[in-house]
């Protein structure tokens, strides 16, 4: 069961990353609304992945260690993160570029 509910708001999430594209494909919305619609996603997905693992992490580690593995988790990944944006990575993220000239100096 506890798979069906972690599979269903996946899919939660997943569709409403491709809303969020289809709605600035096709209907040309503002980048805030954009936005704000491709977060609502991400959270979702990111905060089932979490919470599933918690559950399992603090079964078999206690409260410590399970809060230590997510502090550093998390540090990895904002660390990661602004290595690749340092490295140019910022650049692909911007939306208002013109994909014809993306990549060129």
């Amino acid at each position: 069961m506890e798979a069906l509910a972690a599979g269903f708001w996946g899919f939660v999430g997943g569709a409403s990353l491709l809303l969020g594209a289809l709605v600035g494909v096709y209907v040309g919305a503002s980048k805030r609304l954009i936005a704000t619609v491709m977060e609502l996603g991400a959270g979702v997905l990111i905060s089932s992945v979490a919470f599933e693992l918690m559950e399992e992490a603090y079964d078999m580690g206690g409260f410590d260690s399970s809060s230590l593995g997510l502090l550093l988790g998390a540090v990895a990944f904002f660390l990661a993160d602004s290595e690749v944006n340092r490295r140019g990575g910022a650049r692909r993220k911007n939306p208002g570029t013109n994909k014809a000239t993306r990549g060129q100096p």
